[in-house]
């Protein structure tokens, strides 16, 4: 019989009664998911999570010395890769959840945290956790594209999307820069097919998944950040924006 894949999870709750409740329906639904650890602040949380490096983080949006979108932002600078993050608040803040994209996070919980919402997170979870170990190592691949005098050699993670330009395709990388390739974005995406980081967002897009910041479906634009802290403005189709918003529900 297989072994029970185990998942290492930190909860980060200020508030004594809500951290109470959320570890009792933890323990007591999901005995996949091991608690190595609890924090009451942004400050202790830092240092607990960069020691234990958990799988997933439960965490509350306002803690009292800080927020945990600045943790986050904190963690960055000493992971090479964010634990799964599912936030739990007790406000429904429309900034928070949009903040929340940035950092992919799984799912956004209301407090009290609902049994059946909490269970339908940990499964995203595991599916992206699934996702990952299917992928893993694939980013650091190196690929080929044909430019006007040069061959240009990216890695799956240099690249944040491409565009089509006709018969060929811009490619737009993670510094901020910008490379005309000639080859077709159909071409483009057989190539990258293994990385599985590229979604097709409409004929003319190829998004690297990564690096999505904000889908606004209202104005039919995709926000992606760059590894330089630069911003990338991405005017889709209704359906490329379909296909990105389909990611939100995986």
């Amino acid at each position: 019989m297989d072994e029970i894949k185990k998942y290492r999870a930190i909860i980060v709750e200020d508030e004594r009664l809500p951290m109470l409740s959320l570890i009792q329906k933890i323990n007591e639904y999901h005995p996949d998911i091991e608690i190595i650890g609890t924090c009451d602040s942004a400050a202790s949380a830092s240092e607990t999570i960069l020691k234990l490096k958990p799988d997933v983080l439960f965490l509350d949006i306002q803690l009292s010395d800080n927020d945990s979108l600045w943790l986050l932002d904190h963690l960055q600078t000493g992971m090479s890769e964010l634990p799964y993050v599912i936030f739990t608040t007790a406000y429904n803040n429309p900034e928070y959840i949009i903040r929340a994209v940035r950092f992919q996070a799984v799912d956004y919980l209301l407090k009290p945290v609902n049994i059946i919402e909490l269970a339908k997170a940990i499964i995203r979870m595991k599916k992206k956790a699934v996702r990952r170990a299917e992928t893993s190592g694939t980013s650091e691949h190196s690929y080929s594209f044909r430019t006007l005098n040069s061959t240009l050699i990216a890695t799956a993670m240099d690249i944040a999307y491409f565009e089509a330009d006709g018969n060929y395709c811009k490619l737009f990388t993670a510094k901020y820069t910008e490379e005309s390739v000639f080859e077709r974005l159909g071409d483009v995406e057989t190539k990258l097919l293994p990385s599985a980081l590229f979604i097709r967002a409409g004929k003319s897009h190829l998004i690297n998944k990564k690096y999505i910041y904000k889908i606004d479906a209202k104005k039919q634009v995709c926000h992606l950040t760059s590894l330089i802290g630069m911003f990338y403005r991405v005017p889709l189709s209704a359906k490329g924006i379909g296909a990105l918003l389909s990611l939100l529900d995986e």
